[in-house]
């Protein structure tokens, strides 16, 4: 008798799946553990283990995650988020005021 396993696709609340496909460097090695930011808050980006088990993580206070270098960054560094700790004027905490496009 054979066992088929079916795999199935573990999906985070707000719908984040890890793509199907190998995530690959410049140079063809293929990423163990890819990144991908978070469509609309620039502190926060998704790991995907082994490629497949998605977890949600965020950058620490005053940096922003940036989807070019694969690290937390100065918010100068990464377009669309460059002023995404502006203090708002009526809030005592800082604002959002950008999202990433």
């Amino acid at each position: 008798m054979q066992l088929l396993c079916k795999e199935t696709q573990d999906v985070l609340p707000d719908g984040f799946a890890c793509p199907t496909n190998n995530t690959l460097e410049l140079n063809g090695v293929q990423i163990i553990h890819p990144l991908y930011a978070h469509p609309l808050d620039c502190q926060r980006f998704y790991v995907c283990l082994n490629g497949k088990d998605p977890r949600e993580n965020s950058c620490p206070d005053l940096t922003v995650f940036n989807d070019y270098s694969m690290k937390c960054d100065d918010p100068a560094n990464v377009p669309g988020c460059e002023n995404w700790f502006e203090s708002d004027a009526n809030a005592e905490t800082p604002a959002k005021s950008q999202r990433r496009r």
